[in-house]
């Protein structure tokens, strides 16, 4: 379970579960999170010196600029420009995950954007497929902007599909309004990328495996999924959690009633207090 009222405790535990997944390996990745004008980024070689497994201190604090306020700025990891370059494009983003999962990277090494397989990166992406940025140098300032272009272009075409791109043989960017958000962005596409790949494995290229999605499900059907849904329909007997038998009357009626129990309470709660009161003075005075 992520911290997320201690935001340096957060990233920290965000590492050891890219590292623990297999969606980050030694060689290099980061992290980093917005708190209003404050940047908090893990340090570099956080990965081949501490194997991910970093500790509070080590995460580095500074302004929207990069200018330190706690910690060594020159320790900073490398790829902090492409980090800063999103949270200066995009406001209401607030933390920024940049990993090396073997899927996701295996199409982008084939510059192929990764299809949307499951419907829970359908929902996530917005029916957007993940795509690549050009080759770029590794924390370069191209890298940056190219990285920022691709997050705009998918805000153009869907403000609600989530942020994420590949990087040929380098690594993914995926950016959040919070880091569970960013997480979430990676482990989704990953999987994707990872149902393609088993499929391929398991049928190669059999008509019969048909992987492609018969049901284009429309905004308004997806959001169902949000609305409350009743499991019983009324007139369903049960035995409740104190071994009564009770007639489940539906979720309305059932609220109207514990309306009326909290009207009655509030209603008669000066009396009760008064009528306990009463009783435990009385108690006192006869015991004493």
């Amino acid at each position: 379970m992520v911290n997320v009222r201690n935001i340096r405790k957060s990233i920290c535990e965000i590492a050891r579960y890219l590292i623990m997944n297999d969606l980050t390996d030694l060689s290099g990745g980061n992290i980093s999170v917005r708190d209003n004008n404050k940047v908090y980024v893990n340090e570099r070689f956080s990965g081949p010196r501490y194997q991910w497994l970093i500790e509070e201190d080590q995460i580095i604090v500074t302004d929207i600029c990069k200018m330190p306020l706690i910690g060594d700025v020159n320790m900073i990891t490398r790829e902090a420009s492409t980090h800063y370059a999103i949270y200066q494009a995009f406001p209401d983003i607030n933390a920024v995950i940049h990993c090396h999962p073997i899927f996701m990277m295996t199409f982008g090494a084939a510059h192929m954007n990764i299809p949307l397989i499951g419907e829970g990166a359908r929902v996530i992406f917005e029916g957007l497929p993940i795509t690549n940025i050009e080759e770029s140098v590794p924390s370069s300032q191209e890298q940056a902007e190219r990285v920022v272009e691709n997050f705009k272009k998918r805000r153009e075409k869907n403000p609600k599909a989530g942020l994420i791109c590949n990087i040929p043989f380098h690594g993914v960017f995926s950016a959040g309004k919070d880091i569970n958000e960013a997480l979430l962005f990676v482990d989704t596409a990953n999987t994707c990328a990872r149902l393609i790949t088993y499929r391929q494995i398991m049928f190669g290229n059999n008509p019969k495996a048909d992987l492609s999605i018969h049901k284009e499900f429309t905004k308004e059907e997806f959001a169902t999924m949000n609305i409350f849904k009743e499991v019983c329909k009324p007139g369903y007997i049960y035995t409740d959690p104190f071994g009564n038998e009770a007639v489940y009357k539906g979720f309305q009626e059932s609220n109207k009633d514990e309306d009326k129990k909290l009207k009655f309470d509030g209603k008669n709660y000066k009396k009760i207090v008064e009528t306990v009161t009463k009783s435990v003075l009385e108690k006192l005075k006869n015991k004493y």
